[in-house]
């Protein structure tokens, strides 16, 4: 059921527990940041080519019930990697989450506002009044604040629906005049392939500074006990992406096997592949200059309360030639 929500509210702050453990389990658990999109299909790729296999791991994914689910998985010990957003990183840093990031894997923002070209919405400043529906992840709501708020927008005149994974279908059947959350190269390529004309602003246009799109985290305890651990899997990871960017075909074949609340065809799952080619890192390492200014941009919007160190964000020393 959609949830309906202001768009000022804000969420309490997390309890962050779970009993701690002293090492890695020996059949590893990854979440996803949702469901499995082209940019994680990395990973997948990576577990049908047996990459983890070779470095001695066993690898097992899966797709959390809520999108802001995954980080709460890992500080609780449920799962032992997950993804997630650098700024959803951030912000469970601030709110006390032992976890660090220890890669990337899209090393720019995709995520975006979007409407239909027919919908008469010419403009951010159109959409006072609207009803516009995003996953539920607290940090996209206050950073769609923000965005509104720079166009002249009054956020409380603004009807936020919060639909889990039912982007498409909440804004395909009127239930939404607009979406944020999704990305240009997933929700807006399939709006593309389908002749509908999407409106496609990413966040980088409208404001926002830029930042990695997904990351693997993991536990900062765990991963300090047992670096090799991490070191094993980022560097299966990483051939798990050589894998996505030699047969694109073969990685939105197994995009297409794993499960879908919206029903997408062979050849936009192709397409989605193909235009995250270009954004996928190859070495797994974030600028640290970046991570510094998004952390100080979301300091100053007030969407965390202190500023850390980007070390607490990040760190490379897990990554082949890293710290």
């Amino acid at each position: 059921m959609d949830a309906t929500t202001s768009i000022t509210a804000k969420e309490p702050r997390p309890e962050y527990a779970g009993t701690p453990t002293p090492t890695f389990p020996k059949q590893l658990h990854l979440s996803f940041a949702g469901q499995m999109s082209p940019a994680e299909v990395a990973i997948q790729m990576a577990v049908t080519k047996g990459y983890f296999r070779d470095v001695g791991l066993t690898v097992f994914t899966g797709v959390p019930v809520w999108p802001r689910r995954p980080v709460r998985y890992i500080t609780s010990y449920a799962d032992d990697f997950a993804v997630a957003q650098e700024p959803q990183v951030a912000l469970a840093k601030d709110h006390g989450a032992a976890i660090v990031a220890v890669g990337s894997l899209v090393s720019q923002p995709t995520a975006a506002l979007i409407w239909l070209k027919g919908s008469g919405i010419r403009s951010v400043a159109d959409l006072k009044g609207k009803t516009i529906a995003s996953p539920g992840i607290p940090y996209q709501d206050e950073m769609l604040e923000s965005i509104l708020e720079k166009a002249g927008v009054n956020p409380g005149d603004v009807e936020v629906k919060h639909v889990n994974y039912h982007l498409m279908p909440a804004l395909l059947h009127g239930r939404a005049d607009a979406i944020f959350g999704g990305s240009s190269n997933v929700e807006g390529v399939t709006l593309r392939k389908r002749g509908l004309d999407p409106v496609i602003k990413r966040v980088q246009g409208l404001g926002v500074p830029s930042y990695d799109e997904t990351m693997i985290v993991t536990r900062s305890d765990r991963a300090a006990r047992e670096p090799q651990v991490v070191r094993r899997f980022m560097a299966a990871l990483e051939r798990g992406v050589a894998a996505v960017r030699s047969d694109p075909r073969l990685a939105a074949k197994v995009l297409a096997s794993s499960p879908h609340e919206f029903r997408t065809s062979r050849g936009e799952m192709e397409a989605q592949v193909r235009a995250t080619l270009p954004l996928l890192s190859t070495t797994g390492h974030v600028d640290s200059g970046q991570v510094a200014k998004l952390l100080a941009w979301m300091r100053g919007e007030g969407m965390i309360q202190r500023q850390p160190p980007v070390s607490e964000v990040f760190t490379d020393e897990y990554l082949s030639g890293g710290g």
